[in-house]
């Protein structure tokens, strides 16, 4: 099949460099434009557009596919079917009828479940023990689509969404792969996604880092594990005579306690405190934190910060200031 390919995050990495390693022919690669990112606000390519330049396949930069010159540009390009992946624009009817197989999705858990931008992050926030990815066709309302092909994958009990998020984008290559052979040869057929089964999965937003230490210790550690990279899970610590301090957990393991314990505990330790074995108190049990960084620094073992900021019972972890 000719392929124009629709990507911009690094998510879309695999599946570009598995196709252009394929059979499959690449007409052009379509991204977002440059913009500013990290410190110092330095423009930047996409990691899509990078790629495809080490790649040596054409690309076309573009902050609106739906304008009338971009639409006639894609019907030149002569393409069977648009492959997304990791793009970050609506994808309007004119743009998707300009190949007669139309556009092609890449989502990163089993439709119906988890429609939205983070279906990772709240797979894992979740709790859930296995997602997965879905090949699909574009339409009009978000990841509604027909599903063309699906393949699941178990969670790690400790895995992150970062890293969860690369092992799908490895396996949604392959499966990308074969949903164009299966077009190509009318094996792959339609089917369309049962509404009752419908989940959401929105965008995160950096509020949706804070902890609440009341919460249980698994749900907590399912939150940390589902925001990291980002928006990185918060909290401020509290070290008497000294201004709170802004740190975000990366790693933490739970430990759950009995009625009968946590009523007990309760009675002598508030959610956030700190116990005697340097542990964090929390709704249900206790949080042993593994990793974390001083906002702004770099990663560092619990131990490490233990020692460098001289935890005691006297200290507390609480939700951050000014956050829900």
């Amino acid at each position: 099949m000719r392929i124009v390919f629709f990507g911009s995050g690094e998510v879309a990495g695999p599946t570009l460099e598995a196709l252009r390693e394929s059979h499959h022919e690449i007409a052009a690669v379509v991204t977002q434009p440059p913009r500013k990112a990290g410190r110092g606000a330095k423009v930047r390519p996409t990691p899509v557009d990078e790629l495809a330049g080490r790649l040596a396949v054409p690309v076309v930069r573009t902050a609106n596919i739906n304008e009338p010159l971009q639409v006639s540009s894609l019907r030149g390009l002569g393409s069977d079917i648009i492959v997304v992946v990791d793009f970050g624009q609506r994808i309007g009817r004119e743009v998707r009828d300009t190949p007669p197989h139309g556009a092609v999705n890449l989502h990163g858990s089993l439709l119906p479940k988890s429609r939205g931008a983070a279906p990772i992050n709240w797979a894992i926030i979740r709790g859930e023990a296995q997602t997965g990815v879905t090949t699909f066709q574009v339409e009009d309302v978000i990841d509604s689509g027909p599903i063309l092909m699906q393949q699941s994958l178990d969670i790690g009990p400790e895995e992150t969404a970062g890293q969860l998020r690369m092992r799908l984008a490895r396996l949604g290559a392959d499966v990308m792969l074969r949903t164009l052979d299966g077009l190509a040869g009318g094996t792959v057929q339609p089917r369309p996604q049962d509404e009752a089964g419908v989940t959401f999965a929105p965008k995160l937003t950096k509020a949706d880092g804070a902890l609440d230490f009341t919460r249980g210790a698994q749900e907590l550690v399912n939150h940390i594990r589902g925001i990291w990279p980002w928006p990185g899970a918060q909290a401020d610590f509290v070290h008497a005579g000294h201004s709170p301090v802004r740190v975000i957990f990366s790693l933490a393991r739970a430990e759950t306690q009995t009625q009968t314990q946590t009523q007990t505990r309760a009675e002598q330790a508030a959610p956030g405190s700190i116990d005697e074995e340097l542990r964090i108190n929390v709704g249900d049990g206790v949080l042993q934190v593994m990793e974390l960084k001083v906002a702004g620094k770099r990663l560092m073992t619990w131990k490490d910060f233990v020692n460098g900021y001289r935890v005691t019972t006297c200290d507390r972890f609480v939700t951050p200031a000014g956050r829900p």
